[in-house]
């Protein structure tokens, strides 16, 4: 299965368009939330819209700068795997949007306590599956989550979930400077980074796994 995975569209629709051959390629596009700029439901229907131009194979989560009518905007489009999942061909997805509590105050974020229930909920329908895969928003703590300003900024439950319960790979995104690829136990953590400024990930999953990042016009 081949994956394009994109997080922190912030609203910037240019690398959508130029992105279209890859999107077309793919057999599903994964977002891993902070798709809006204005936060608003209007705004995440065009930039979702976009994306539908080229495939409507899409699974997402909303990031912590996303207001809830956005969350309530890819359950109704049925792309939403906040606290759920899907088995694909055999290979498990689940997801967790938002972001553990921030400094800025921003739309939507959880406690800890409220990560760690989401992620139980959406483990649990896919733990049969072969290889399992969570779309998080925010990373996990310690793990390609540091700020410009040197602090960490990931989720102490989602560790803690990856430390204790097997999951192939964890795409994030939500700390755009902490873009790139590393190894969490037995996880392989995936931040993509801003995809405002065209980055992006290439993911071929099947009984291995093959993750290359990428840039937009590169």
């Amino acid at each position: 299965m081949r994956l394009f995975a994109v997080s922190d569209i912030h609203g910037a629709t240019e690398s959508i368009e130029a992105a279209a051959p890859l999107l077309r390629a793919a057999d599903w596009i994964v977002i891993a939330g902070d798709i809006t700029r204005d936060k608003t439901r209007a705004e995440a229907a065009d930039v979702i819209a976009r994306f539908e131009r080229s495939s409507t194979k899409i699974l997402a989560v909303h990031g912590n700068w996303d207001r809830p009518e956005v969350k309530e905007y890819l359950e109704e489009k049925g792309y939403s795997l906040h606290g759920t999942g899907r088995v694909l061909d055999g290979i498990g997805f689940f997801g967790l949007g938002g972001s553990s509590p921030t400094p800025m105050n921003t739309a939507t974020e959880y406690t800890e306590e409220e990560i760690g229930a989401c992620l139980r909920s959406g483990y649990e329908t896919v733990r049969g599956a072969s290889q399992i895969v969570l779309i998080s928003h925010v990373p996990p703590r310690d793990v390609l989550d540091r700020s410009v300003f040197g602090l960490r900024r990931g989720s102490r439950a989602l560790r803690a979930f990856l430390a204790a319960n097997p999951v192939s790979l964890c795409l994030c995104g939500h700390i755009h400077e902490a873009a790139g690829i590393e190894r969490f136990q037995d996880t392989l953590v995936a931040n993509a980074g801003s995809f405002k400024k065209g980055l992006y990930l290439s993911i071929e999953v099947g009984a291995d796994l093959e993750v290359t990042r990428g840039r937009i016009g590169d």
